[in-house]
This record gives C-alpha cells, sequence and structure tokens, in this order.
C-alpha cells in the first residue's frame, strides 16, 4: 500500500477530491430538485389569506360591470395574486366607451384589494379586442396598442 501511494500520490488525491466533489453535487441536486416545501408560487402568496377577496366582493363588481346595457358577459378567475376580469360586450359599445366603463368599474373593488392584488382586463366585441393591465404600483390601467377590427367590406375600395 506504501509503495502505490508512494507512486501514485498525486492521482489518489485527485481522485478523492473527484468523489467529495461527486457526493457533494449529488447533495445539492437532490436538496434543489426534490424539496417538497416549497409552493408553486414561492412566496409571493404570503398574507393572501389576510387579503382574501370575498365571494359578495366578486358580486359586487359583477353587478357593477353588467349594469350596462352593452355587456353581455363578465367573467372573474383568480390564480394566486393575479386576478383575471373577462368582459364581452355587444356590437355597440365603442373601444373607448369600454376602456371608460372598465375603469370607472375599479371603484367597485375595494382599495384593500386593488392594492394586494394585480388585474388583467381582456374586452371582447365584433369591433375590438384589447388587453389592459392594472398593477399594485399604478393606478390606471395600461392598454395593449389596439388596432379595432374592419370588417371586409368596408376595406374593399367602391370605384
Amino acid at each position: 500500500m506504501k509503495k502505490i501511494w508512494k507512486n501514485n500520490r498525486v492521482l489518489l488525491v485527485l481522485i478523492i477530491i473527484l468523489i467529495i466533489c461527486f457526493v457533494a453535487i449529488i447533495g445539492v441536486a437532490l436538496t434543489f430538485f426534490y424539496s417538497k416545501e416549497v409552493s408553486v408560487y414561492g412566496d409571493r402568496l404570503k398574507n393572501i389569506e389576510k387579503n382574501k377577496i370575498a365571494k359578495a366582493d366578486i358580486k359586487k363588481y359583477k353587478e357593477t360591470v353588467s349594469s350596462s346595457e352593452h355587456v353581455t358577459r363578465v367573467t372573474w378567475k383568480t390564480r394566486g395574486r393575479l386576478v383575471y376580469i373577462n368582459i364581452t360586450f355587444d356590437k355597440d359599445i365603442t373601444l373607448e366607451d369600454a376602456k371608460k366603463l372598465v375603469t370607472d368599474s375599479l371603484t367597485a373593488i375595494s382599495e384593500k384589494i386593488t392594492n394586494y392584488y394585480d388585474f388583467e382586463f381582456i374586452l371582447g366585441s365584433d369591433n375590438f379586442n384589447i388587453i389592459g393591465g392594472k398593477n399594485i404600483t399604478i393606478d390606471y390601467i395600461s392598454w395593449n396598442n389596439n388596432t379595432e377590427v374592419i370588417k371586409e367590406d368596408e376595406t374593399n375600395e367602391k370605384p
């Protein structure tokens, strides 16, 4: 054994270091990939129980928006700290009127909720489709760049 150690000392030290590194890598990988106590959302849902959205608040919002004669359907989905609100309008409403209705409808949601949740509004009609978002750090809805839908027969030029 002394003869093997004397002739291959560097190689044996490198093999021992390699084995120690391999065990450390496996330990870290198992801890990282197979940890069972981590939520899908991480710690982003901290205090969500204190800021739960009551069904009465959702119903109040839907009733407020549905009171407009141009609204045909309102859906509300909550995923973590995101609220997705999908509003379908009839063909008689303009894009600006739809945006104004949604902006005004934010008053039906309590400030406690709007300061904790992010909102995404999806507005649809035969004339337009648009998405808007409201982050907890801003007081307004930011709308995407929308091009109103143009019917095919409107695009044809008449001679």
